[in-house]
């Protein structure tokens, strides 16, 4: 089976955000990186508000509004599939937009176990994101984070991969320690020999590891190794495109 590449559009500052500037711009930025990502042969995007830092760990109704419009927007744009992020662990607000835009799929960091980030206690999501996702009807996929990035866990990895399937996830994400940091390939393997579930790589995928990354798992998420001066580039999605896919 091919496997999947997913690149992640980092938002500039969104309204509400410390560093926020002008909305028209983020829109623009947007657009323009989903474009690059589009022709550089990815199979889909994620929207992440990730110029809003210090994160909350739930945002506020201006922050969820101006995500809605630019995944809408995107959605217009583009024909890759969409993929929403709301930083720090909002999943609610994440499958609320997602159903607005009828995106097909959401990233969550903390669905199950509870972590200590930056933030503070990020708490697990999973029974309540998935009533939620009943509710209202939603047919968005979940992709959740094992041992996420910029936390500090509790749970051993193992103790990750043993409960993991319980929380109904639809895909599992594999990190290194921070963003950009690559993952333990031995990590990824004891990963693959627990779970049933689709697994992706999600951090620290470039041209030069990704086909030995891309052998223990299904799919990758890039979002540093893609972009130049603050811009996603075509030619830099199609080598990771190239990398991933000839495995």
């Amino acid at each position: 089976m091919e496997k999947t590449v997913i690149c992640v559009i980092h938002l500039k500052p969104l309204p509400g955000a410390p560093m926020h500037g002008d909305f028209d711009e983020v829109l623009e930025s947007a657009l323009r990186d989903a474009r690059a990502i589009e022709e550089g042969g990815a199979d889909a995007l994620i929207v992440e508000n990730y110029g809003d830092m210090p994160f909350l760990k739930s945002v506020n109704k201006e922050t969820v509004a101006s995500m809605a419009v630019i995944a809408w927007e995107i959605r217009k744009t583009t024909s890759l599939g969409l993929g929403i992020n709301v930083l720090r662990n909002d999943a609610i607000s994440a499958l609320a937009i997602a159903k607005a835009v009828k995106a097909d799929f959401i990233r969550v960091n903390q669905l199950v176990f509870p972590s200590c980030a930056p933030e503070g206690f990020l708490y697990p999501k999973a029974g309540e994101l998935m009533r939620y996702r009943k509710s209202i009807g939603c047919r968005a996929m979940v992709f959740a984070d094992l041992n996420v990035k910029h936390a500090v866990h509790f749970a051993s990895l193992e103790e990750y991969f043993l409960n993991a399937e319980r929380s109904l996830a639809d895909a599992f994400i594999i990190t290194g320690r921070v963003t950009g940091e690559e993952i333990d390939l031995e990590d990824l393997k004891l990963a693959r020999r627990y779970l049933m579930a689709p697994l992706l790589a999600g951090s620290g995928v470039n041209p030069e590891n990704a086909s030995k990354i891309a052998e223990f798992c299904d799919g990758v998420i890039v979002g540093s190794y893609i972009k130049r001066c603050g811009k996603i580039e075509a030619e830099r999605v199609r080598k990771i495109v190239r990398a991933v896919k000839s495995t």
